[in-house]
């Protein structure tokens, strides 16, 4: 039917054309590959389907597994071995013998741990005479001496050999193949020869890199036939029951065409990537150039089209070409590496969009430029065939994985990704979106749309990946999917695309629909923003912290997770760890500020409790200060992690944190303290009766010094405790709107003591009886007390030295006028931008001081606080809905966030997972939106007709081909809307 229907079609559109001759040189033609057609369907199908169920069962370790009722009847033996202990004596004098690969095919490793060699020599000796036929087999010989007891012991010691690679070991190592290696090199690529044995050039493929990987772990002679009497009696014995003479001549045959195809090239990629190395070596930096060159030149004159996707500079396609040349010759030196290499260059190709009918062209263009350079044949059989062996391995990982969905990512449409996925079967969902595989490599289709920029798929796929859906049986959900993929997911984003971070979050969080007594139930599905997949610490928060992102962390996601980690553990330890900070503070203050200044100082035991209290601080405060800054400051010149300060002196980059930094000055004034210390410079014997002391004549050259260290000192203490802000978000906000005002404030001082240097000089040179201005530094003191509205004289009193007067009146315009109404304004800009994200702010102050807080934690700590979330326990939706696991359930104010859809997408029907999900409905705005679309591009094409004929009546009906070509342009801009809503619109109005 299919002929004739072809030869009627000739006859139809060519008419008298389609002569006798040529009737019947089609008519044999399509009887001739009809024929083959038929006659591989009838010979071949057979074999091939017997092919493929055997080796099903072959490959899965699963299969033939004993029952329960045989598990139980071998447990059972030993309490019926005394009753037939007689008949077993007699059988165990005939010896005993266990098939390996069938119901039971058990291995005593109590025997092969004690003699594994006397093992296999004693099966060797016995193979000659017991045949493989009926499968591998073991002839263990049990002696009288054993009692049945002994015997069934050893039998439920026994290891059963599931797996192909198992067997086959076993089976090589019986028949003496132990030393050939490349045994192993086939196995493994075993299961990719049976799978493609009806795909010829995969098959051919396979081979190739077979045989590339036979001659690196092997440069002698291969004997192909051991690899088969190993594998057919491989397969003998894991298939007993089902191998047949059927099976026998399916495997026979497959051996056979496998065995041909090795055999073209076995034995020469030895000689060839000698000459090949040479001939790469030979080639020098100006040779190089030009074959490189005339490479690109031959392959745009063959492909035209390639120049449209070789786009980069011409050092870039330099560089392509030569990395390409040193590819054929590493893979001959390590094929394992390059095979994975080509793969990952492949699916990289796949995000490129690169149409595989170019690597022919540039193939045969690089030979044939190779070729004219060189002149050694074998040589360039070599290249050829390596070169042609990558490109056949590009081509096929371009193929595989150019799925519906990647091109849907290329072309960076939402409504195509959405038709792609409508296909896909909901339990392999997830699976579509996150994982294209090809050979040993992957490629994520959500990190590729990411890294090129393609950011509405990125969106579209995240936002699919987080949407609840549901059947009668089961809840699919991606995000166990997604972090299991990508466990860095929230650092990608961050760096490559902030944008969708919200969307992330967005689809981590559940709201009911349901209200009860003004409450709305909440699931937080934030397991993965917490602990990793081995349950430690995530470093979610920290990469947020290193953002420095205010609205990112004021999400209600990201406020669940620090109130958690904060309320659980962490604000328990932080305050431990300030507990003795806090005592240093108040025993800095009752020896410095409290006891002295009391009443009763002067007498003995007040000036014993101040000494001891001083001498308390010294050894526990600033010990513990210089011990625990000398151990990073060691630690971090040793690492070499230190900064420049000044552009000379190198101080450790710890120092960068104004808390070490207030702690480590903090510790340079104890010592400033220690070595100034009044009572230390009055022990002596002429203050024995008054010790302790702080009055005395040696102490009288240190006690100013030593009032101005404290003072400092005490500062900074104070200073160092605003980090107990941290336990309200309101009052951390606040501290950083004061930071932030400080800021402008130290522009604002640098700028007035600018004028105030300008003016004071200026006035200084000006002749002048006026006292107070008699020189720069009393100039300075005077106007900056005009400033602050703290100078006591009268401008009346300059009245009679009119330069004096404008000068002054000059600076007061510009510092109190200008410079103070400015500093205002730039403080009220300041609030207000801190304002807006000020919650943020605090709670990006408040995760970092979690992180750092983590990061000193005990594991045993920690392991507490995750059994306490009870992560892996299922949340129920509503009430009786048991639902997924994974998230904290909290109740919130049913009008925080208004809510009246449920957002898990339910669907009827069959819950089978291999079947899609059913079509969403679209809403009626983008149905709107499609109509709108459609009459759009009506018009267009009208408007485009009309104007064609116009201009043919005015032409005096020329030609056609300007009505085609209007029609064209409209037709070329409908095509491209399909890709997208946004760039049909912008197709049209062109």
């Amino acid at each position: 039917i299919f002929r004739d229907s072809i030869l009627e079609l000739f006859e139809i559109e060519l008419g008298e054309d389609f002569s006798a001759d040529a009737k019947s040189g089609w008519l044999a033609l399509l009887n001739y590959v009809g024929g083959a057609i038929i006659y591989v369907k009838t010979y071949y199908a057979e074999r091939l389907k017997v092919l493929e169920d055997s080796w099903k069962k072959a490959s899965d370790p699963d299969y033939g597994k004993p029952s329960t009722a045989v598990t139980q009847q071998h447990s059972h033996k030993a309490s019926d071995a005394d009753a037939g202990a007689s008949e077993d004596g007699q059988n165990s004098d005939q010896g005993q013998q266990i098939e390996i690969g069938g119901d039971l095919s058990p291995v005593n490793t109590e025997a092969s741990r004690k003699s594994k060699w006397s093992f296999f020599s004693q099966r060797r000796r016995r193979a000659g005479t017991e045949g493989t036929e009926g499968g591998a087999t073991i002839a263990s010989q049990q002696t009288s001496m054993e009692s049945p007891r002994d015997q069934d012991s050893k039998a439920n010691n026994m290891v059963v050999v599931r797996t192909f690679e198992a067997m086959f070991d076993f089976n090589a190592a019986v028949m003496g193949f132990t030393s050939s290696a490349w045994l192993r090199e086939v196995v493994k690529t075993f299961n990719n020869l049976v799978t493609n044995i009806s795909n010829p050039g995969r098959l051919q493929e396979e081979c190739d890199v077979l045989v590339l990987k036979i001659t690196k772990c092997n440069a002698g002679d291969v004997n192909l036939a051991e690899f088969k009497s190993a594998m057919l009696a491989t397969l003998r014995s894991l298939l007993p029951k089902e191998w047949d003479s059927t099976h026998e001549v399916a495997w026979n045959w497959l051996w056979d065409n496998i065995e041909r195809l090795l055999r073209k090239s076995l034995g020469q990629p030895t000689q060839w990537v000698r000459s090949l190395s040479t001939l790469m070596d030979s080639i020098d930096e100006d040779t190089g150039f030009e074959l490189r060159s005339n490479i690109y030149q031959r392959f745009f004159l063959s492909a035209p089209g390639g120049q449209e996707h070789f786009k980069q500079s011409d050092t870039r396609l330099h560089f392509i070409a030569d990395q390409i040349m040193k590819m054929t010759v590493e893979l001959f030196q390590d094929p394992h590496k390059m095979v994975d290499d080509i793969s990952a260059l492949g699916l990289r190709h796949v995000g490129y969009g690169i149409p595989t009918d170019l690597f022919g062209p540039f193939v045969t263009a690089t030979v044939d430029v190779i070729g004219g350079h060189c002149e050694d044949p074998t040589a360039i059989e070599a290249f050829r065939w390596s070169l042609g062996l990558i490109a056949k391995m590009l081509t096929r990982t371009i193929t595989e994985g150019s799925t519906i969905v990647m091109k849907a990512i290329n072309a960076n449409s939402v409504p195509q990704l959405q038709k792609a996925l409508a296909c896909a079967p909901r339990a392999s969902r997830t699976g579509w979106l996150l994982k294209v595989e090809v050979g040993t490599q992957s490629i994520s289709p959500l990190m590729w749309a990411i890294e090129s920029g393609r950011l509405e798929a990125a969106r579209a796929i995240i936002q699919d990946l987080l949407v609840i859906r549901a059947d009668r049986e089961k809840y699919y959900y991606g995000v166990e999917d997604l972090f299991g993929r990508h466990d860095d997911i929230i650092k990608r984003l961050i760096q490559d695309a902030p944008l969708l971070l919200p969307p992330l979050f967005e689809g981590l969080v559940w709201r009911s629909r349901v209200a009860s007594g003004g409450m709305r139930r909440v699931n937080y599905y934030v397991k993965h923003l917490i602990i990793t997949a081995d349950e430690g610490i995530s470093d979610t928060l920290s990469w947020l912290v290193l953002a420095k992102d205010p609205k990112i962390m004021a999400h209600d996601v990201m406020v669940l997770v620090s109130d958690t980690l904060w309320n659980g553990m962490v604000c328990r330890q932080f305050i431990y760890s300030k507990i003795w900070f806090i005592a240093s503070l108040l025993l800095f203050m009752m020896s410095q500020a409290i006891v002295p200044k009391s009443d009763s100082a002067d007498e003995m035991h007040m000036r014993v409790l101040v000494f001891v209290m001083r001498l308390a601080m010294y050894l526990v405060t600033m010990c513990r200060l210089i011990y625990s800054h000398t151990k990073f400051c060691i630690r971090a010149y040793r690492e070499q992690d230190t900064m420049k300060c000044f552009r000379c002196i190198r101080l450790p980059s710890y120092l960068r944190d104004p808390r070490d930094s207030g702690g480590f000055l903090l510790m340079l004034l104890l010592v400033m303290m220690c070595t100034h210390e009044p009572m230390f410079h009055c022990i002596g014997p002429e203050n024995e009766e008054e010790f302790p002391t702080g009055t005395c004549e040696a102490a009288d050259g240190v006690v100013w010094w030593y009032s101005v260290f404290c003072m400092v000192a005490m500062a900074i203490h104070w200073l160092l405790l605003i980090d107990l802000s941290v336990f309200s978000t309101g009052l951390s906000a606040f501290v950083l709107i004061i930071k932030q005002v400080l800021s402008e404030m130290t522009r604002f001082l640098t700028t007035l003591v600018w004028l105030l240097l300008t003016f004071g000089s200026a006035i200084s040179v000006l002749e002048h009886p006026y006292f107070e201005m008699r020189d720069i530094p009393n100039t300075a003191i005077a106007l900056f007390s005009i400033t602050v509205r703290l100078y006591e004289d009268d401008y009346r009193n300059m009245m009679f030295e009119p330069a004096l007067l404008a000068a002054v009146f000059m600076f007061v315009t510009a510092s109190a006028v200008v410079l103070l109404n400015l500093l205002i304004a730039q403080i009220n800009c300041s609030y207000v931008y801190i304002y807006q994200d000020m919650v943020g702010f605090a709670r990006l102050n408040r995760a970092d001081v979690i992180c750092e807080t983590l990061e000193k934690s005990r594991e045993v700590t920690w392991v507490n606080f995750v059994k306490t979330l009870k992560l892996n326990e299922p949340l129920e939706f509503n009430e009786g809905d048991v639902g997924l696991a994974g998230g904290i359930q909290i109740l919130e104010p049913a009008g925080l966030h208004p809510t009246t859809e449920d957002s898990i997408q339910r669907f009827g029907g069959s819950c089978a997972p291999d079947t899609p999900w059913p079509a969403e409905a679209t809403s009626e705005e983008e149905n709107r939106f499609h109509r709108l679309e459609k009459m759009l591009k009506k018009v267009l094409r009208r408007v485009g007709k009309s104007a064609t004929n116009a201009k043919n009546r005015n032409n005096g009906g020329g030609s056609g081909f300007s009505l085609t070509e209007d029609t064209s342009m409209v037709d070329s801009g409908d095509a491209s809307g399909s890709g997208g809503s946004g760039e049909s619109v912008g197709s049209m109005a062109d």
